[in-house]
């Protein structure tokens, strides 16, 4: 079977609402606002992954000149299983991961992956709109 691989967003990274001014705002790992990525591929197929996301988020409005730092973190699992407490810490650079069958279907052809994004801004006291930044997830298979 040739290699092949389905990546697809499974929930998107919320702050939600926050005012000006109220600092340090954490989307904690298992937070229901966390990011989750789902990535479908062959078992024992290897993945390179990595995650690149913006240190701020700018405003809407390219007239205002104001941004909101943010720290993000990666999380994954890759026995086909969507459990962020048996998680392991994604590194900071392209990443080398196999994935592994999952633990109730041992034979199974196919097999999942899941990255869990969470992190923190701090929200100063910047002017109010919609603030906004990427996450792009890269994904290559051999």
């Amino acid at each position: 079977m040739d290699p092949e691989v389905d990546t697809r967003v499974e929930q998107s990274l919320d702050f939600g609402e926050i005012m000006t001014g109220e600092g340090l705002q954490q989307i904690q790992l298992g937070s229901p606002n966390m990011g989750i990525f789902h990535i479908r591929a062959l078992r024992t197929q290897r993945l390179l992954v990595s995650l690149d996301a913006d240190t701020e988020l700018t405003h809407e409005s390219s007239s205002i000149n104001a941004s909101v730092p943010i720290q993000l973190y990666a999380n994954y699992t890759n026995d086909g299983v969507d459990n962020y407490l048996n998680s392991e810490e994604m590194g900071s650079t392209l990443e080398t991961i196999v994935v592994e069958a999952p633990p109730h279907s041992p034979e199974s052809t196919w097999s999942s992956m899941y990255i869990y994004i969470y992190g923190d801004i701090d929200m100063g006291n910047v002017p109010t709109g919609v603030y906004r930044g990427e996450v792009v997830l890269t994904v290559i298979y051999e």
